[in-house]
């Protein structure tokens, strides 16, 4: 078989599925959404004019991530999108379970006190735990498939 043609998920017959027909007004009306909140905040809010041209930049990029992952679905980006989802909640979950149990046992300050290496020490945990969490992320990206939820595919 062709090497693109393993990369497409398509549905169980094997054909192209069909988009349903909310398909198109949904991403139209979220970038009219979106440019429509730039306005308001400039006019109404009386915002900075740079840094909502800023904001709307990074918006449109993730709206076109978002866009893209769900036109032209591929094995290698939801790959990607479900370790990305176990380093953000799940990693910075176990961050702040680390953070709080150094707070309630004083193990950070004994961590720390291994000089000369001993920030880097902590800086390596966290790491480290942010790495699981990309870890668990594929693991229920392996369980799925590497479907996303609410896929058309």
């Amino acid at each position: 078989m062709n090497e693109k043609n393993d990369e497409k998920l398509p549905n169980e017959n094997g054909q192209k599925p069909s988009k349903p027909k909310w398909w198109k007004p949904l991403w139209i009306l979220t970038a009219i959404s979106m440019v429509g909140s730039g306005v308001f905040t400039y006019f109404v809010l009386h915002g900075e004019l740079i840094l909502i041209i800023i904001l709307e930049i990074i918006f449109s990029l993730v709206l076109g991530f978002a866009y893209y992952i769900r036109v032209r679905p591929s094995i290698k980006v939801n790959k990607l999108v479900y370790i990305f989802f176990g380093i953000t909640p799940i990693g910075f979950g176990f961050s702040m379970l680390y953070a709080l149990i150094c707070g309630i046992t004083n193990f950070g300050q004994f961590i720390v006190s291994f000089k000369p290496f001993g920030s880097w020490l902590q800086l390596c945990i966290i790491i480290g735990l942010f790495t699981i969490g990309g870890f668990i992320g594929n693991w229920f990206g392996k369980k799925r498939d590497y479907r996303l939820p609410f896929s058309l595919y």
